[in-house]
């Protein structure tokens, strides 16, 4: 994978030839190169202009249920109240209030978003986005190419896209291309760092993901440090085990008070799929 910065990126990096007497190229050394010229995107975010945010936290929910294509889901609903409650000064736009036009408005207000939805992978990647509130899908997905166009993130820290497969894009193109998938975005209009989803999470997977991270974040810890201690928690199953000590008391508090027996239940779900906790990442400014 190369992520070149000025003027490298006009150059064929992949037939730069390795050894002169035999002309090996890095196309003959490997069976896949990528061109992903990120580091520009998150030089360019170190050295944009910030501006201070008027919200500390601004959570965008919507559990679906009200189209066709849309299936119900309550996760995104749980996360809303949990995220509200461990933060001590946090906004909210929930169901009928969720739409494009208010979320986008509202998400350029914050200092942390955080978006839990239908995440809509698409082959083209200008369609790719989250399914909100409207009449049609049309209306209710938050588009990539919208975020582009209308979006401006230059307050938000952090963005949390706490729905399946926001990481990743469906595009076929061999072309190189800064833009991909909706994380990317997000960066392009500011926001400092994404964390987002590689493939589909559970709704349960997702509440105590994000319970976590913001328990952290309550605490006043730094968004790539939260995101280190919530791996941390999910990879060694710290769950198994109540905590005796520090936010993440908090955060498991919150999650009984929604689900007493998650413990239980996230056990399972493990038990099926336990490398889960990989699924998150966070990409930008970190």
């Amino acid at each position: 994978m190369l992520s070149p910065t000025a003027p490298l990126e006009l150059l064929p990096l992949h037939a730069a030839p390795l050894d002169n007497e035999r002309t090996v190229t890095l196309s003959d050394a490997f069976d896949h190169i990528t061109y992903a010229p990120t580091a520009r995107l998150v030089s360019a975010i170190q050295r944009s202009q910030r501006h201070a945010a008027g919200v500390e936290v601004m959570v965008v929910a919507h559990g679906g249920g009200h189209l066709p294509d849309i299936a119900s889901i309550g996760g995104p609903l749980h996360e809303a109240v949990l995220i509200t409650d461990l933060h001590g000064s946090a906004e909210m736009l929930r169901q009928e209030e969720a739409t494009p036009a208010r979320a986008l408005h509202a998400m350029s207000r914050a200092r942390i978003v955080h978006v839990a939805s239908h995440g809509l992978p698409h082959s083209n990647r200008w369609a790719t986005g989250l399914a909100l509130r409207g009449s049609s899908l049309g209306e209710a997905t938050l588009t990539a190419s919208r975020i582009l166009a209308e979006g401006d993130f230059s307050t938000v820290d952090l963005v949390v896209l706490n729905a399946c497969r926001t990481g990743v894009h469906e595009g076929t193109g061999r072309t190189v291309q800064t833009l991909r998938s909706l994380e990317s975005a997000f960066l392009a209009r500011g926001a400092r760092a994404v964390i987002s989803t590689l493939w589909e999470i559970t709704d349960l997977q997702g509440v105590v993901f994000s319970a976590v991270l913001h328990a952290h974040l309550g605490s006043g810890m730094a968004p790539n440090a939260a995101y280190a201690d919530t791996i941390r928690y999910l990879r060694a199953h710290q769950w198994r085990v109540p905590s005796q000590q520090g936010p993440v008391i908090s955060a498991e508090s919150a999650i009984s008070s929604v689900l007493p027996d998650w413990r239980g239940y996230l056990d399972q779900q493990v038990a099926g799929n336990p490398l889960f906790w990989g699924t998150f990442k966070i990409t930008g400014a970190v």
